[in-house]
């Protein structure tokens, strides 16, 4: 006997498997109010400022979690605006890899009310992550690159239908 029995193997499918997953699923918003974009600092690796999110609860679309995930850690209410980008890979080896969505997003509200997993937040201009004044990297290179903060900026702007 296999320890399966026949109604759960009737329902097995080609695609699904116990074994290890490929990689993990986390969202994350580049959330706007008035040219600029909300980030978080983190009170785990890296310790740097980013965009809110976080990885996906089992059966949750990437929608809803970051929703949920937006809510928790800054208390805000926002509006999907599309997505912007999205990131794979792994930070020191750790596996198994992180595929990552980086959505647009809008807040009618202003004040962020975080979550114990952050220290601090601020409303970004694009000046100062172009400037460097805000640290999204660590010295190892880990967290969200400047160029693809200024991305979503670029993106943003293009759907306001703003020329830069």
């Amino acid at each position: 006997m296999s320890g399966k029995s026949a109604a759960n193997s009737a329902a097995d499918t080609s695609w699904e498997s116990d074994g290890p997953r490929t990689h993990r699923v986390a969202v994350g918003a580049y959330i706007f109010r008035e040219g600029r974009v909300l980030l978080v600092k983190r009170m785990n690796p890296p310790y740097t400022f980013a965009p809110p999110g976080g990885r996906l609860n089992v059966g949750e679309d990437p929608e809803t979690g970051l929703r949920r995930e937006v809510r928790e850690e800054t208390g805000l209410e926002i509006e999907l605006l599309g997505l912007a980008h999205y990131w794979y890979g792994s930070m020191d080896g750790a596996k198994p890899e992180l595929l990552c969505m980086n959505f647009l997003a809008e807040s009618a509200e202003e004040d962020v009310r975080l979550s114990d997993e952050h220290s601090a937040s601020v409303w970004a201009s694009r000046a100062d992550i172009e400037s460097g004044t805000i640290q999204t990297l660590d010295e190892k290179g880990y967290g969200y690159r400047p160029e693809d903060i200024l991305l979503a900026f670029d993106l943003y702007l293009q759907r306001q239908g703003v020329a830069r």
